[in-house]
């Protein structure tokens, strides 16, 4: 059975598996891709595979910082892996409680300060993010603000923003 779009028998025996051995809840991920040199093309490619299918991600560099603007910049990128995983996030609280979502929307957005990037300045390059999801659904305020607070503590893609999640960084020759 489906709810929002989220099928609540796979749910179900994820939960279950999770229960059993907290392990199987578990995945790693993975991004390989590949610098464009040729002209006309964005500047970066990646294929990334999900489940039994594959999808080429392209990413430029924003216009007007040295890119052509072929493709959406990798900030673009990280505000809809927020907002893309934040939605996710709701509308399996919403299904797990059996509330039917009819419509949502999902603004993600930042403002980047790019002058540490090229030396100019020594200012944070972001100082905030925000997520406003716009939700269609017969349930009250008191449920939305319950479904806000705790998509804000459980949407990973949230909690990697909110907590400093260690990076290790190489430079190496291929």
């Amino acid at each position: 059975m489906k709810s929002n779009n989220i099928d609540l028998s796979v749910l179900a025996g994820v939960l279950e598996r999770g229960r059993q051995d907290p392990a199987a809840l578990k995945m790693d991920k993975r991004v390989e891709g590949t610098w464009n040199f040729a002209a006309g093309a964005p500047a970066f490619t990646a294929t990334l595979t999900h489940g039994q299918q594959t999808s080429t991600m392209h990413v430029d560099i924003a216009p007007g910082f040295g890119g052509a603007g072929l493709a959406p910049d990798p900030l673009q990128y990280m505000l809809l892996g927020l907002g893309s995983c934040y939605a996710a996030t709701v509308v399996t609280i919403a299904a797990m409680e059996s509330a039917e979502i009819s419509d949502l929307q999902v603004i993600a957005e930042t403002h980047a300060d790019m002058s540490r990037v090229y030396d100019i300045a020594d200012n944070p390059l972001i100082e905030g993010v925000s997520v406003i999801v716009k939700v269609t659904a017969d349930v009250d305020d008191d449920t939305l603000h319950r479904w806000q607070q705790t998509a804000r503590d459980k949407c990973p893609f949230a909690y990697t923003v909110i907590n400093a999640v260690p990076l290790e960084t190489l430079v190496q020759r291929a």
